[in-house]
């Protein structure tokens, strides 16, 4: 039986390490390295990185007090990462050609997360699982509920997207992507917990994988993520503001019967 992953969210502005609410409001926490560290000694299962600026190449621009003295490339930030990130590692922000994919991959990540790929080129979603396995291709779907429906966005939020959200799953059932991420933009930083609604609706359309995101600030909140189906919980803003959430969570997970990882 394969295990419940525990998965913190890295979010990245700027090349900063940020906290996020609605995806509007957003608070400085450090660099992109720092949280590496404790993550290393920490029992999470995956690390996922979201450059939610927008772009690929991007310049990043370090505040004085995040104690980064060079400035990085994607590329060279993602390799810096792998050299010290030693769990399984996602990247994800901007990526919209099939050579930025590759170069990810090539630089340390083992995964990528692409959201406007998917309603700009979708053929490239399959391209890509082709060429580098599905198990490596996650679709992250940011939504909110809107007037009774689920409204799909991407760019970080800024833009409306005019398809279904089952209509979504179904394809990415045929573009063979290996895992989704569902981001519910109304939870983002909130602390009420995930959206159990929209997990069981999606897994009621599919048997991929899914990882739900958006909402956790307690531990025992990831308990409904874990019996809904999801394979990985993940969480942002809860990791820099509680200690031990490795420890607790999965020590929460596991007296309710949820098999996870214990290192």
């Amino acid at each position: 039986m394969l295990k419940t992953r525990l998965i913190p969210v890295i979010l990245l502005k700027d090349g900063n390490v940020v906290k996020s609410k609605n995806f509007k409001s957003y608070q400085f926490v450090g660099n992109p390295f720092e949280d590496v560290d404790r993550f290393n000694q920490w029992k999470v299962d995956e690390l996922i990185y979201l450059n939610i600026n927008g772009s690929f190449d991007l310049s990043y621009s370090y505040r004085p007090d995040s104690n980064i003295d060079s400035e990085y490339s994607t590329l060279g930030l993602i390799k810096k990462i792998n050299k010290i990130c030693f769990m399984p590692l996602v990247w994800g922000g901007g990526i919209r050609k099939l050579k930025q994919i590759e170069d990810v991959l090539l630089n340390g990540a083992d995964k990528v997360s692409l959201n406007s790929m998917f309603y700009e080129n979708p053929q490239l979603i399959h391209e890509a699982s082709k060429k580098f396995g599905s198990q490596a291709i996650i679709v992250n779907l940011d939504l909110k509920l809107e007037n009774g429906r689920y409204t799909l966005y991407s760019n970080n939020g800024r833009k409306k997207e005019n398809i279904e959200i089952k209509e979504a799953i179904k394809e990415l059932e045929k573009l063979n992507v290996g895992e989704i991420l569902l981001h519910d933009i109304s939870r983002d930083g909130t602390g009420e917990g995930y959206n159990i609604e929209i997990l069981k609706l999606v897994k009621s359309i599919t048997d991929r994988k899914i990882i739900i995101l958006g909402g956790i600030g307690s531990y025992d909140q990831f308990i409904d993520g874990a019996r809904n189906g999801a394979s990985g919980l993940a969480s942002a803003n809860i990791w820099h503001y509680k200690e031990l959430v490795d420890m607790n969570a999965k020590k929460i997970l596991s007296s309710n019967q949820i098999n996870v990882r214990n290192y």
